[in-house]
């Protein structure tokens, strides 16, 4: 590696690049933001606004390579015009990749703002939102799906040294090893405990692997953190959103990225569950700060419209939804890894996500129900 970039030196990698010159460095606002990787937002005295990207390094001075990744997108919608004349004005423009530094500079958008932001502060979920991303997720995979153009295009041997396999997790907890019993406090091992407990919430999980289907491009780490959306977004001919953080992006099956996306929203009902000693797990539920009834709507609409966007996976796939609902629990599997092992707590909250995991996983005809409301029966016809 022969740049880390910091505060101080960016601006001359960005002077030898033809972005910036000796004068910016006075005149510009540069602000840290905080993400797995090292993000710098640029902001010039000219107006134009700029996102400088460097994966970390490990200890062995190396990367994911995930920034290959995405600049592949870059080349996907350059080589397929057809395709990426649909999908262009919905993706990050990136701008410029530097592979020896794994360096991604990226034109950063200040008239929009984060998606999973928005709905934190209004507490509101417009069905128009949803709309636009089932349109756009519908798009994307009914438009490459069966497709050996992409396949081919998406399965180089260096996209696959360098995708990020969302199903990975199926075989982690498929094998727990003793170290993991030695590591974590006594809290998190609760987790592992409680999955052990249900032998059909594993069995579930591992004939969900069994299902996999990889037949289109899949985003591979779709959640509501990762779209922008417009401020004028409720304006006519607005472009409501934008998909970013490609880095994961792969030839893969399609019901995980939407799965993805649904267990994103439900995630937020999650996150605001009230927790008392005194409460059931229904009553935690019902009296979540965020109530499930709110989000509904958007869940039913976000499927109803990629469904009629992409009817033709029924042909192959007519369990389709099905798999999609378990990915959602899955999803929620993957979000209680990470607290366990990374956050290091496991509590109430944990349990009930658990719980409602093992619901949308073992019995997902079932859970349509609680995802989609008494809409869920125009979904299940479809």
């Amino acid at each position: 590696m022969a740049i880390i970039l910091n505060t101080d030196n960016v601006f001359d990698y960005l002077a030898t690049l033809g972005y910036c010159n000796a004068t910016d460095r006075g005149t510009s606002q540069i602000t840290v933001i905080s993400a797995k990787n090292f993000n710098l937002a640029i902001s010039f005295a000219d107006g134009k606004n700029l996102l400088v990207k460097q994966e970390l390094y490990n200890y062995a001075g190396q990367t994911l390579g995930e920034f290959w990744s995405a600049w592949r997108m870059q080349r996907l919608v350059r080589d397929f015009p057809a395709f990426g004349d649909r999908i262009r004005e919905f993706l990050p423009e990136l701008l410029h990749f530097d592979a020896d530094n794994s360096i991604l500079i990226v034109r950063f958008l200040t008239d929009y703002r984060d998606l999973y932001n928005y709905y934190l502060q209004e507490n509101q979920f417009p069905i128009e939102i949803a709309k636009s991303i089932g349109q756009l997720l519908g798009t994307i995979h009914s438009q490459t799906f069966n497709r050996s153009e992409y396949q081919d295009f998406l399965n180089d041997r260096s996209a696959q040294e360098a995708a990020f396999d969302g199903i990975k997790i199926i075989s982690r907890l498929s094998r727990i090893t003793p170290h993991v019993f030695r590591v974590l406090p006594q809290e998190c091992l609760q987790f592992y405990k409680l999955y052990q407990r249900f032998p059909s919430l594993s069995q579930a999980i591992a004939d969900l692997g069994a299902s996999v289907k990889p037949s289109c491009l899949v985003h591979n780490d779709l959640k509501i953190n990762n779209i922008l959306l417009a401020l004028d977004w409720q304006q006519p001919g607005s472009n409501q959103i934008r998909l970013i953080d490609w880095e994961r992006a792969n030839w893969g099956d399609p019901a995980f990225d939407l799965g993805c996306i649904l267990g994103s929203y439900l995630e937020i009902w999650l996150d605001g569950l009230i927790i008392n000693t005194s409460l059931t797990i229904n009553e935690s539920l019902q009296l979540a700060t965020t109530p499930l009834e709110l989000i509904q709507p958007s869940l039913f609409t976000l499927v109803k419209v990629y469904l009629d966007r992409f009817p033709e996976i029924f042909s192959s796939r007519p369990d389709y939804l099905d798999r999609a609902i378990q990915f959602a629990g899955l999803s929620l599997i993957m979000r209680l890894e990470t607290m366990v092992e990374d956050d290091r707590i496991f509590g109430n909250q944990g349990i009930i996500i658990l719980q409602v995991a093992k619901q949308l996983l073992c019995a997902p005809q079932a859970a349509m129900n609680t995802i989609f409301g008494s809409n869920s029966i125009q979904l299940i016809s479809h």
